[in-house]
């Protein structure tokens, strides 16, 4: 059986499940279907045929009734007549592939035998018809997408599952003897290349001659790259990036200037797609976690900075970016390595300086103490955050009720805290009370304030509300709980974009206006609020959340998440790992899987 514990897969397995319905997969619905068939179009096989100058809709029929034909014959024949692929045409009853799916459930039964023996393969016992729907074809459109993302991929291609960039070379530096150089025409992008290469140079005061030897080259390559006459081949950038320590920036630069010039390239994958299974990834996530630490001068770990491209100085490692990427390593490994206790001891030591850990502080962002004891309890659920609890209590004001996201920010930390149970009671509450209604349903909108005019109901803010919710709704279920939910779940179902959000927190501190930009990684939050809230992974809105997530994923080079502007926020990695997480659990285990 296929492995649909794998994100990728299971969102094809949902477009295909989405299909079956009506029709079936024919070109004239896939031209206007409401389907997101953005998983199906980078499939490596349909990039091929779209390169070969199919129209994305045939390419996908053709690619998917392909791999249909390499299944186990009985999978092959339920998802043939489930998508009326037409594998046999004009061989068999033409009910097989009516316009109707239950007409082609019938006919696939009522023509069962006669179907294996065009095969070649004795038929097994049939179905019962409710079987078929509810099970067998669920089965067979696993196969096949199982099928479609793991083919084999051109020379110098990976495949996780579709085709995808190798992994193989492992930013190894090229030798002396390599080609450096991709041949490209004098352009403006071109020029603009070097003149972004020569920036990041100049940010880390480093000389041509510097990074010619670290990577053994000549000097005039790298003159070339830096005057906008070359552009460096792949595995020359991803030298240069180890070189410069630029996260996969580089690379990402060249792929975008490269393929549309190289049309063996055509097809081929995004810079966001990785290479490996899930567990894979999550691997080179905690590697590259590693590598972005900031180190004090003896070589000792000291946290991390909120942007991942920051290279150097104590000042830019805070206690809440620390403490994300400590706790995306637990989510990774599941207990502190020892090479973190360290980090730990920093985190301490900045949330002490900063008075997140202290009793009474005098300006207290809760959202950012309850985050540093998030991580902190994670790590040691024994430790006493009794006083913490009490100030936290003790600072909820009317502006907190009012703002979703430190309500749940606080909600998160408190429900795993023992002897928080009056502040997680006082925060629900609050919570709830902070929706608005729209139509019949009472949704979360940015902010909660009175007088505010006609604001609209958020995607990020709603997901996060719900989430939380669904937590504590296992621990200890609720009616109120199960209503609010319930409402928040039916509205983000109908959602079909997952954008990126963000809001303003206008705190005042003392006599002047205190302004904190926060940043929602939506498609992770709508990945794990749906989850928690019990829809399957399988979920046509969950997998296309789940394809948006990846496409903000910056590539193996750097393996962490990308904001749309080019950083790299260490909470939205962490977010990346813990929606995937809980997508892979939630798949439903079928027997012998």
């Amino acid at each position: 059986m296929p492995n649909v514990t794998d994100p990728l897969a299971v969102g094809v397995a949902s477009a295909l499940k989405s299909l079956r319905t009506r029709a079936g997969l024919r070109e004239d619905r896939l031209s206007d279907t409401e389907v997101v068939l953005d998983t199906l179009t980078v499939l490596r096989s349909v990039r091929e045929l779209i390169a070969m100058g199919e129209p994305p809709e045939r390419a996908i029929v053709r690619a998917v009734r392909t791999a249909a034909g390499t299944l186990d014959p009985t999978l092959s024949i339920i998802a043939d007549a489930s998508l009326g692929l037409e594998l046999f045409a004009g061989r068999v009853d033409p009910e097989l592939y009516a316009r109707d799916l239950g007409q082609r459930r019938t006919a696939v039964l009522k023509n069962w035998d006669r179907l294996h023996q065009l095969r070649s393969v004795p038929p097994p016992k049939p179905p019962s018809a409710r079987a078929l729907r509810l099970d067998k074809e669920a089965d067979a459109l696993a196969a096949l997408a199982a099928a479609l993302t793991s083919q084999g991929a051109p020379p110098g291609e990976g495949v996780w599952p579709t085709a995808k960039r190798a992994a193989s070379e492992d930013h190894e530096r090229p030798q002396p003897s390599d080609h450096w150089h991709v041949p490209l025409a004098d352009s403006p992008e071109l020029r603009a290349f070097g003149a972004q290469l020569r920036q990041t140079f100049a940010a880390r005061d480093l000389a041509a001659g510097d990074a010619a030897e670290r990577m053994g080259v000549p000097e005039s390559v790298i003159s070339d790259w830096l005057d906008g006459r070359e552009l460096p081949t792949e595995p020359a950038a991803r030298a240069l990036d180890d070189a410069l320590t630029a996260r996969g920036a580089i690379l990402d630069l060249v792929l975008e200037l490269r393929i549309p010039a190289d049309q063996s390239a055509a097809g081929g994958p995004s810079v966001g797609e990785p290479a490996g299974t899930l567990s894979e990834v999550f691997r080179q996530v905690a590697d590259a976690l590693r590598g972005c630490l900031t180190r004090a001068e003896d070589g000792s770990p000291l946290g991390w900075p909120q942007d991942l491209r920051q290279l150097s100085g104590t000042s830019t490692v805070t206690a809440v970016s620390t403490a994300f990427g400590l706790k995306t390593l637990l989510l990774i490994e599941g207990d502190l390595a020892p090479d973190l206790v360290p980090v730990l001891e920093r985190l301490r030591a900045i949330a002490s300086e900063r008075g997140y850990l202290d009793r009474n502080p005098a300006n207290p962002r809760l959202e950012v103490t309850a985050s540093v004891i998030d991580a902190l309890h994670r790590i040691d659920g024994t430790e006493d955050f009794t006083d913490q609890i009490t100030m936290m209590r003790s600072h909820l004001s009317d502006f907190e009720k009012s703002r979703p996201f430190i309500l749940t920010t606080m909600l998160e930390s408190s429900l795993r805290l023992p002897g928080a149970e009056e502040l997680t009671g006082l925060l629900t509450q609050s919570l709830l009370t902070a929706r608005r209604p729209y139509g019949n349903r009472l949704l979360w909108p940015e902010k909660a304030e009175a007088l505010l005019i006609d604001p609209a109901p958020s995607v990020a803010h709603t997901a996060r509300a719900v989430r939380v919710l669904a937590q504590l709704n296992r621990a200890d279920p609720d009616e109120r709980l199960i209503d609010a939910i319930e409402q928040g779940v039916s509205w983000l179902l109908e959602r079909n974009s997952f954008r990126n959000a963000s809001d303003v927190v206008d705190r005042l501190v003392g006599d002047r206006i205190e302004s904190v930009y926060n940043r929602h990684f939506t498609a992770a939050w709508a990945v794990k609020a749906l989850v928690s809230a019990g829809v399957p992974a399988t979920h046509p809105t969950v997998s296309g959340a789940l394809g948006r997530l990846w496409y903000r994923y910056a590539g193996d080079a750097a393996a962490l998440w990308k904001w749309d502007n080019g950083d790299l926020p260490i909470w939205m990695t962490f977010d990346a790992v813990d929606a995937l997480r809980l997508a892979s659990l939630a798949v439903p285990a079928r027997p012998n899987w």
